[in-house]
């Protein structure tokens, strides 16, 4: 299976899972509706949103800090899981304290706070989950992630059918809900105790040998600093909660054990509405926006224009389907006593479409740590929301709540749309940073290119003479790669210490350099960089070869229109050595040709140095071999991944030797090409994705291309 095609699998049983969840979620309130009399159940959803509002606080943050760690620092990341143990256990018995507390002194009623104590330990379940998923997303296990999501509604579905059926009592279920919470709490905590173990099948990132040698040139946190990463996440999660159970809460305190029961009612089906843009936005385009948001990407402004109209739009045609079926699903699905809530929900139906605005515009204002931003959004419309809740209930009961539930969305929405569209105008109006460059005057004529999404890595080894007119090539992009990894291969010639100068030179931290432990060849210098690469793009650059200015612009402007896209590549052109890739003509933006299946079989057109691809491509250099290692590469992103590979007609990289033949460097050892290319022909036979018939032609046509380089460079070695 492709990438893409696990990346759809994988978003599709997310979507799944969420929409199944919720339908679960809905079933369990549904028949503690039926189960229960109007008072009892009010009580115990009383009780229930007490212990989901405090349920984002254990952690507070933490899982998703943990998404942001392991994707910019890798392995590495396993520094912060020490302080993290340490806060998530004071965080969870803070928590059990806090609604112990609140069992005893915030209610009134007594029942209230015997179902509230029954039910203490669903205050970590919620923080539990979300740390095992973050581990098996971590691990590119959607699956298991999936399983989780739906797993403890499943649970207390059975659980109240099975009370249902026996005719236990409100106690009896609030305390099975207990059993249940503390049962997923030490399941889920073997993810947590795994992280801290470093026991994880890190997707992307490669062995855990080079997160080593990384992770002991960084600094081990301390929970301040933990919490300081992590609080926004944590402050927003718990925002969301707390508005969504706010309404609840001021009607239990407020109004009768009949209103909160009717309101439940309402606040279930609303939850369902609002599951389709929490999937949309969250579970599949959040990854796009960060990574447009990060390269100046036209398409976020696109999707926070035509997101808002869709899915405004498409909350008025639910709400307007919700009403409509109110009257009749009602009392079929809770039961007739609950009939006074058909008219609670078709008022608070109108919500939904300003619900779905803010989950739009909001969105945007997660990427570009503009989570503070939204924060204050989302404290603004819970502060109105409570205010104009309680003054509704005092003065027209449970209807009055409902008009201010309806009011507190429209207040979000609108502080939402106007905070994202004055950010997105900003970002426009916002020019390149160039503060940080040195002067200098050959880099002073780029200093407004643009910054695009992509990670170079150029391996190094012994190329002291070459490397300066690489990184210049680089630097030199009408659109600017954001980062540039140099791999310094056990260089004897001083070249690491170049490199050094050479990221001094440049604007500060666009250059990384990373020394290998060992000599290993070129292949394996390619995957460490690939493995702490931030961009969503990969480029390659020989030490020795240099880029035409446009070749950036020309080929991932194309590759960005077409996302299907694996990989791309061209044509090099043989320059002298004292000749620089500015005084070449400016090349024709020409489409490029998609190569067919025996079109890569026949030869590799793809040299490193012409190569942009995808960084979420699976394929990887074979670290075994040093020559045919990057035609290894493309085999496996074509053969076996069915990656869409094209080629562009016109030469935008240059090389400064024989591409055959030459005298000295890994091309001059004609023979030891010709055998990788066997080995990489009689692997893929092995492993069944080429046929038997196409070995045998494609070998002995690779032999006769030997052969013919043989004969034209007077070399047979």
């Amino acid at each position: 299976m492709t990438q893409r095609g696990r990346d759809a699998w994988a978003a599709s049983l997310l979507s799944v899972s969420a929409l199944g969840s919720a339908g679960l979620a809905f079933a369990v309130q549904a028949m503690l509706a039926r189960s229960l009399s109007p008072s009892e159940y009010g009580q115990f959803a009383a009780a229930l949103a007490v212990v989901t509002i405090i349920a984002p606080a254990v952690g507070f943050g933490v899982p998703s800090f943990w998404l942001k760690a392991y994707g910019t620092e890798g392995w590495a990341a396993k520094r912060w899981m020490e302080a993290s143990v340490r806060f998530i256990t004071r965080s969870a018995l803070v928590c059990l304290v806090a609604a112990a507390l609140w069992a005893w002194v915030g209610t009134a009623d007594a029942r209230t706070s015997q179902l509230l104590l029954s039910m203490l330990p669903v205050v970590l379940t919620q923080g539990v989950i979300e740390m095992a998923s973050a581990k098996l997303q971590l691990e590119e296990k959607f699956g298991r992630v999936a399983m989780w999501q739906a797993l403890q509604h499943a649970g207390r579905l059975g659980l109240v059918l099975a009370c249902w059926q026996l005719g236990a009592s409100s106690e009896a279920i609030a305390l099975g809900f207990g059993c249940m919470g503390a049962i997923v709490t030490l399941c889920a905590w073997r993810s947590v105790s795994a992280l801290r173990r470093g026991a994880v099948e890190l997707i992307g990132h490669g062995a855990k040998s080079t997160a080593r040698r990384m992770s002991g040139s960084l600094p081990t946190p301390s929970i301040h600093e933990l919490r300081l990463n992590a609080m926004p996440f944590g402050v927003s999660s718990l925002l969301f909660y707390a508005y969504g159970q706010s309404g609840l809460v001021i009607v239990s305190h407020l109004g009768t054990s009949q209103d909160v029961g009717v309101y439940s009612v309402a606040v279930t089906i609303l939850t369902a509405l609002y599951l389709l843009p929490t999937v949309l936005f969250q579970k599949l385009l959040m990854p796009r926006l960060h990574r447009w948001a990060a390269s100046g990407d036209e398409r976020l402004e696109r999707v926070y224009r035509d997101g808002n109209k869709w899915m405004f739009a498409s909350g008025v045609a639910l709400a307007g389907i919700a009403a409509l079926l109110a009257p009749f699903a009602i009392p079929l699905v809770f039961g007739r006593q609950y009939e006074q809530s058909v008219n609670v929900v078709m008022l608070m139906t109108l919500s939904t479409p300003f619900r779905f605005l803010t989950v739009s515009a909001s969105s945007v204002m997660t990427t570009r740590n503009l989570i503070h931003v939204r924060n204050r959004c989302a404290f603004a419309a819970l502060l109105f929301s409570v205010i104009a809740g309680v003054i509704g209930v005092l003065l027209a009961g449970i209807v009055g709540a409902a008009v201010a539930s309806v009011a507190g969305e429209v207040v979000w929405a609108a502080l939402s749309v106007l905070c994202a569209r004055r950010f997105l105008a900003g970002a426009r109006r916002k020019p390149a940073p160039v503060a940080d460059v040195q002067q200098d005057a050959q880099i002073a004529p780029s200093l407004l290119s643009e910054q695009i999404p992509v990670s170079v890595i150029i391996p190094c080894f012994n190329c002291r003479a070459t490397i300066g007119r690489a990184v210049q090539s680089v630097f030199l992009q009408t659109c600017r790669p954001r980062e540039l990894i140099l791999v310094d291969d056990c260089s004897t010639d001083g070249t690491l210490d170049l490199l050094g100068q050479l990221a001094l030179r440049y604007p500060a931290n666009w250059i990384r350099v990373l020394p290998q432990p060992r000599n290993a060849g070129p292949g394996a210098a390619r995957n460490a960089a690939w493995a702490v690469a931030t961009q969503p793009y990969i480029a390659f650059l020989d030490s020795d070869d240099s880029w035409h200015a446009a070749k950036m612009e020309i080929q991932y402007g194309w590759m960005r229109a077409r996302p299907e896209a694996a990989i791309t590549g061209h044509p090099v052109a043989q320059l002298e050595p004292g000749e620089h890739p500015e005084s070449q003509p400016w090349p024709s933006a020409i489409a490029p040709r998609r190569m067919s299946r025996q079109r890569i079989l026949f030869s590799n057109r793809f040299t490193p140095s012409s190569i942009l691809m995808r960084a979420d491509v699976g394929a990887r250099f074979d670290e075994k071999k040093r020559h045919a290692e990057d035609y290894f590469m493309l085999l496996e992103a074509v053969l076996v991944e069915q990656g869409e590979a094209y080629l562009f007609p016109v030469a935008l990289s240059y090389v400064y030797k024989a591409q055959f033949g030459a005298q000295t460097g890994l091309s001059a050892q004609l023979w030891k090409i010709q055998k990788g290319e066997q080995d990489n022909y009689l692997h893929f036979r092995r492993r069944r994705v080429i046929s038997n018939v196409e070995w045998l032609c494609f070998s002995l046509l690779s032999a006769a291309k030997y052969f013919r380089r043989c004969v034209l460079s007077r070399r047979f070695t």
